[in-house]
């Protein structure tokens, strides 16, 4: 094994735990090993197909490893949107069975993958650093789980030797998004991201897959250190470039041919609209089968919020620098979707 550590990534067939994989194998200090539901395709690395409500095949992947990074997740996307069971056996109790594997297997290190969400409420965000307490109403229920594995993750350090440590990434994107990119396309498709709620002076940090990944790997280095002050502790993950939210879509959408989001509507007006929508459908729920919709009021507080996350304590106490800089992880992603382009050529 040439002094390589064994780890293991849960989730390391997704989008955020392809980029980590190959991350691991590149840095040649570790034998890399992916628990997943799907195989990871990935020839280099062992995979195991896996659930993470099963404890004891999550305690099989982990027995041997050092260091687990626990990236997996149910996403509310498609039909998990409204699979809260699903969430929270996978969120909470999938995570709750990572730490158990991991103390009774002797685990060194746990490395787990929250969200910068767990913090927001639907309030503006400025400068924000993890001083900042738990939203106390998460924005959808998907959080909440984020919220309940965090604090169990950070809970756990220290137990049977166990150091965790846990990472909140603010708007993931790149190559192979399998949300963003695909999502606002196809609303763009249908006329929809013409326009912007609010001033549009609303400021988000967003963060390179790749940046994330490199968090992941500076986070399991850092817990390492007898000195470390990071053990037991989250972290803010972002490009420390914050940008204006619609402009940001906008710079992934004008490339690819579609139009740019221009025309302002009144937040207030759109919220008390989305405030109707919303109780019409719960009075009609009981008589009529009626979808959820996506025009909710938190939603609309999301699209005018300013998000704007303090890393400085990643930098200082995990080294942590994005490599990537928003810019250029634009051009790479834009040009990663260039099938989707509107004219179906690639943009310039």
């Amino acid at each position: 094994m040439g002094g390589r550590k064994k780890c293991l990534v849960t989730g390391g067939a997704g989008f955020l735990g392809q980029n980590l994989v190959r991350q691991l194998v590149d840095s040649g200090k570790y034998d890399v090993t992916v628990f997943d539901i799907r195989d990871s395709g990935n020839s280099s690395v062992q995979t195991i197909v896996g659930d993470l409500r099963n404890l004891k095949q999550v305690e099989e992947a982990v027995a041997g490893c050092e260091v687990v990074f626990h990236c997996a997740t149910a996403a509310p996307a498609a039909a998990n949107t409204a699979n809260k069971k699903l969430m929270h056996d996978v969120n909470v109790k999938g995570t709750q069975n990572i730490i158990d594997a991991c103390v009774s297997q002797g685990v060194a290190r746990l490395v787990y993958t929250s969200s910068a969400s767990v913090v927001f409420d639907g309030r503006d965000l400025v400068n924000v650093n993890e001083d900042a307490p738990y939203a106390a109403k998460p924005i959808d229920y998907y959080t909440e789980t984020k919220v309940l594995g965090e604090k169990l993750v950070l809970a756990a350090n220290g137990k049977s030797g166990l150091a965790t440590v846990a990472l909140r990434p603010s708007g993931i994107f790149g190559e192979g998004d399998p949300l963003l990119v695909p999502t606002i396309v196809a609303k763009a498709k249908q006329g929809k991201m013409g326009v912007i709620i609010g001033s549009g002076q609303n400021l988000m940090d967003f963060t390179y897959v790749g940046n994330v990944a490199q968090a992941h790997l500076q986070a399991a280095e850092a817990l390492t250190s007898a000195s470390c002050a990071c053990a037991g502790q989250p972290y803010f993950i972002t490009n420390a470039e914050p940008r204006l939210f619609w402009g940001f879509l906008g710079d992934i959408l004008e490339p690819l041919g579609y139009q740019r989001p221009s025309r302002k509507l009144p937040w207030r007006l759109i919220f008390a609209i989305a405030v109707v929508v919303e109780l019409i459908i719960w009075l009609l729920k009981p008589v009529m089968s009626i979808a959820a919709s996506e025009f909710t009021p938190m939603r609309i507080r999301i699209a005018k919020a300013n998000r704007q996350l303090d890393c400085s304590r990643a930098c200082q106490q995990l080294g942590y620098i994005p490599k990537v800089s928003i810019d250029e992880a634009l051009q790479r992603t834009v040009a990663h979707f260039s099938y989707l382009s509107a004219n179906g050529k690639k943009p310039a």
